[in-house]
């Protein structure tokens, strides 16, 4: 049961949920694209021995630049490899299923960052075909949203929210007027429940998003083997948000169940556990 404090009124996203009354909302495409040519752009690697904790040089530089267009978090590509770039290093080996303390990088681990990077990038241009529009809320829905609209948010603690970096930025300015995207559905638990899994799952930031991670393919697996499904999700995010009462893996359950096990995440931790 949701419950809504009558001490604040954010008209932008109540004038944002009756906006999608509009019968003159655009259906937007949901084709997949087919296939995807990926062709890996890995610059060289420099020198024969492994970059290392304490080097300052533009190899280092090149790696930390990639690091953060992939979403990891360090101070700046400055060149220097301190503690951020250590702990991104490890934690990206860490996504990958695999164990590194990433004081160093050798030729093996440099390969993997910049490949990560040339799919991120060939992802996320298939994702910008996504129509930055909605699809259309049929009339029952549309019952739905004209009730949560006339409710109050309730603003309590501050959802952690992840530093964009500048292309993320451009992204997020792509959608503008997303309800996903709001400042207050990005900052407030509360009102980020007034929004509907139907009108969720149907914005087209959260189509941008599931293009991203996965094509929209339900069946997906990744790399590691550890991120599944449509929303990419990792065995602790799906037993936390209910997803073990349709399936041991993402994978393995409907695209619908899928689509509300994210929605939960979602609605806990905003766009962060996809790095927006």
């Amino acid at each position: 049961m949701l419950t809504f404090s009558a001490r604040f009124v954010r008209p932008v996203i109540l004038a944002g949920l009756l906006a999608l009354l509009s019968t003159n909302l655009q259906t937007a495409a949901q084709a997949t694209p087919a296939s995807l040519v990926i062709v890996m752009e890995v610059p060289d690697y420099p020198g024969k021995t492994k970059l290392s904790s304490g080097q300052e040089n533009s190899s280092v530089k090149k790696v930390q630049e990639a690091l953060i267009e992939l979403g990891y978090d360090i101070t700046s590509a400055n060149g220097k490899y301190g503690p951020s770039t250590t702990k991104a290093i490890s934690t990206f080996y860490k996504d990958l299923g695999d164990s590194d303390d990433g004081t160093s990088l050798g030729k093996i681990g440099w390969t993997k960052i910049f490949e990560a990077l040339t799919e991120q990038r060939a992802t996320e241009k298939i994702a910008a075909q996504v129509p930055a529009q909605p699809v259309a809320v049929d009339p029952a829905m549309a019952a739905i949203l004209a009730e949560n609209a006339s409710r109050t948010i309730e603003r309590g603690k501050k959802t952690k929210v992840v530093k964009l970096s500048k292309a993320k930025k451009k992204i997020i300015a792509r959608y503008a007027g997303d309800l996903t995207l709001s400042e207050d559905a990005r900052l407030y638990r509360g009102a980020r429940e007034i929004i509907p899994f139907e009108v969720w799952r149907t914005s087209a930031f959260a189509r941008y998003i599931s293009m991203k991670e996965s094509h929209r393919n339900c069946k997906a697996v990744g790399r590691s083997g550890k991120y599944r499904g449509r929303w990419q999700m990792s065995p602790s995010f799906w037993k936390t948000y209910g997803g073990k009462q349709f399936a041991a893996k993402p994978d393995q359950a409907s695209c619908r169940d899928q689509d509300l096990v994210a929605y939960n995440g979602w609605i806990v931790r905003g766009w962060a556990p996809w790095a927006y």
